[in-house]
């Protein structure tokens, strides 16, 4: 009589005959498990007589083992039909692992298969082969985090990955599933190097404190939230999960973990009790915003991190895009208050005297300082739009002179100078666009010689050729193509001796070659450009740099005529010397500048703001503009002209009489007498205790 079994070789319990492999159950699975995974950088182990790829689990040929945990292994598997390469997580074990562990490994089951997102590793199959519980998942090319983590130094690199991992947190607690496992180790990535959530093995549901798929702290040690290691009722909430992706930001950044310790107890000590070192403490390239949203995600208090992974992910964003983030690191307030906590009988009397001196000193210079950076931000704000205006206009203004200039009477003027010539020229171009900004109107020659002045015949003869606007308009001759009219430094007409400055532009000859300047001067008005501003608060000034005069020594660089303010009438003027408007300026344009250069935007944070600016018509008027003034500054282009706007600096301390203010004020003298009463009332008891235990 055949009988149809034989023993295991290993342990010579009895088995079929056609066993797998010839071997029992037990036997069978202490193999696959115990089998070596060598490093990826390795050569390829020698194939044994016995292959591991000939083990068959139902549809799956096993190639090799990827890893084990506490419940599962994992294998690198084949499905023979397809021929797709899978992930396959088998329960330790099999058929002869104990109830809670196939319970265990069902609950994974069950979760990893509710869930569906894009970054959460997807279940291809779930089945049972012989007793074993097994389910496959898309197999990970690419590895762990934990084999990669050198890739993710850089700060946006890492920011981007953790916000990523988040988004993918906050979807399974949305289904209200709590991962508690979070680690390099179980972030993997493709071929194409995208990175998935995996191993839900340590999962629970939110909202009940029981039924986690382990007993007792569940989850990594260096990774673990201190509520989630002492099982405090607040370990089951997102915070430990936060607290997880913080951890791994932090190792990511640094190249280490926060809390790390010689043993598994002072690791969890650490975590509980340790502030971690500042990330910018270890590594000084870090951005400080970046730090702040690191160290959100470690605080003690469950409650003081992130609320969700999808607020963390929400301020990585932020940051990735240059916004501010909405986390806040904890100030010398905070910690004042952490102490006071631990502290309470000493601090009363500190936050009592603190109270009132912050209600009556501090507040009150914090908000007058508040204020004071409102005001002069709005100046330079101010500023800015007004040049804007000015450059505008000057742009319309240099347009209308640049082609007078060009017109065949231009030239025909030099050759022949004819007064009512002029003046048809003048009504030609800017008799009917808002011409009366252009007061006066001349023509020289090649030599810089007045041949023309309208509205005066009678002007004085004489050369210019050292006026700075002659000297522009002949570089603009050299040019094929001048642009519009080149925009003159401030000087003081020998005519009318008002203080203005000019457009000029080349008037060339009949072969093109340069035979004069056409110039045009500005009314030193409130006609020129938006310059003056409506709420009474604040006024502009318009400032260029002096030109030099007949005779006279050449200015300095710093030294400005003011040509528009509100103390100035027509025409009038005022000196001022300063360092930060020439800073702002030019220096002087080199040969063959096109004037269409000085007339383009200059950059946006080319502008100036001055705390404590003098204006140049103090001495006039000491009682209007004495004193210190918050000014804003910025160029009129790429001209040497300056737009200032001003505001007195008394203005910004006007709070001082806020009736709020007051009220402020009153409470904290109010809180910090109740303090003192607190104090001495908790003195007073515990002297009445001690007399009585002496008794």
């Amino acid at each position: 009589m055949m009988v149809n079994e034989s023993a295991c070789p290993r342990c010579q319990v009895a088995i079929e005959r056609d066993a797998p492999l010839g071997l029992c159950p037990r036997c069978l699975i202490g193999r696959v498990v115990d089998r070596p995974t060598p490093p990826a950088d390795s050569d390829p182990p020698e194939q044994p007589d016995s292959p591991l790829p000939s083990l068959r689990l139902g549809a799956y040929e096993i190639l090799d083992r990827l890893g084990a945990g506490g419940m599962g292994v994992v294998y690198r598997a084949r499905q023979v039909r397809a021929g797709r390469i899978v992930a396959l997580k088998m329960l330790l074990g099999g058929q002869f692992a104990s109830a809670d562990a196939a319970r265990l490994f069902q609950r994974e089951i069950d979760v990893v298969t509710r869930l569906d997102h894009p970054s959460i590793v997807p279940v291809y199959d779930v089945g049972e082969h012989e007793g074993r519980a097994y389910f496959t998942m898309k197999f990970m090319a690419g590895g762990p985090l934990s084999a990669r983590l050198d890739r993710y130094r850089d700060p946006r690199r890492a920011a981007e990955l953790v916000m990523t991992i988040a988004r993918t947190v906050h979807e399974g607690h949305r289904r209200q599933i709590l991962h508690r496992d979070l680690k390099p180790a179980n972030i993997l990535f493709d071929e194409a190097e995208k990175p998935y959530v995996a191993d839900f093995g340590l999962a629970k549901q939110l909202g009940r404190e029981s039924g986690t798929l382990t007993a007792g702290p569940a989850g990594t040690i260096s990774y673990m939230a201190p509520e989630q290691a002492s099982l405090h009722p607040g370990g089951g909430t997102v915070a430990v999960d936060v607290w997880s992706l913080g951890v791994m930001l932090y190792e990511l950044l640094t190249g280490r973990r926060p809390f790390d310790g010689p043993t598994p107890e002072e690791t969890l000590r650490r975590a509980a009790e340790e502030a971690p070192t500042p990330p910018r403490a270890l590594r000084r390239d870090l951005p400080r915003d970046l730090e702040i949203v690191c160290l959100t995600c470690l605080r003690k208090e469950p409650e003081r991190r992130y609320g969700s992974a999808q607020a963390l992910a929400d301020d990585l964003k932020r940051w990735l895009r240059g916004e501010p983030i909405e986390a806040r690191s904890p100030g010398r307030i905070e910690r004042a208050l952490r102490w006071c906590g631990r502290h309470p009988a000493a601090a009363a009397l500190i936050l009592a005297a603190m109270l009132a001196f912050a209600g009556a000193v501090a507040t009150a210079r914090a908000q007058r300082e508040a204020r004071r950076q409102e005001v002069l931000e709005g100046n330079v704000y101010a500023a800015r739009a007004v040049a804007g205006a000015v450059l505008a206009q000057l742009w319309h203004y240099g347009v209308l002179v640049s082609r007078a200039a060009a017109d065949p009477r231009a030239a025909a003027l030099v050759e022949q100078p004819h007064l009512p010539a002029l003046e048809e020229l003048r009504k030609a171009y800017v008799g009917q666009y808002g011409g009366p900004s252009l007061v006066t109107w001349f023509v020289v020659d090649r030599n810089g010689v007045l041949l023309l002045h309208w509205p005066r015949a009678s002007a004085p003869r004489g050369t210019y050729e050292f006026r700075d606007y002659f000297q522009g308009a002949r570089r603009l001759a050299e040019r094929p193509d001048p642009g519009v009219a080149y925009v003159s430094r401030a000087f003081r007409s020998e005519t009318d001796h008002n203080h203005k400055f000019a457009l000029a532009a080349p008037i060339r000859g009949a072969s093109g070659e340069f035979a004069g300047a056409l110039i045009a001067t500005i009314a030193t008005d409130s006609r020129l450009g938006a310059l003056r501003l409506s709420d009474g608060r604040r006024f502009a000034a318009l400032a260029a740099r002096r030109d030099l005069e007949r005779g006279g020594p050449a200015p300095a660089s710093d030294e400005f005529t003011v040509l528009v303010h509100d103390g100035l009438g027509y025409g009038e003027s005022a000196s001022l010397r300063s360092a930060t408007l020439s800073g702002l300026l030019p220096g002087a344009p080199a040969n063959g500048a096109s004037a269409l250069d000085q007339l383009r935007l200059p950059p946006p944070d080319l502008v100036a703001s001055v705390d404590d600016f003098r204006d140049p018509l103090a001495e006039r008027d000491p009682a209007k503009y004495g004193g210190a003034f918050l000014a804003g500054i910025a160029p009129v282009g790429h001209t040497d002209l300056v737009v200032i706007v001003q505001s007195r600096a008394d203005e910004a301390v006007a709070l001082d009489a806020d009736p709020r203010l007051r009220l402020i004020s009153w409470s904290g003298v109010v809180l910090a007498l109740l303090g003192l009463a607190f104090a001495a009332a908790s003195a007073a008891r515990r002297r009445h205790r001690r007399m009585a235990d002496e008794r």
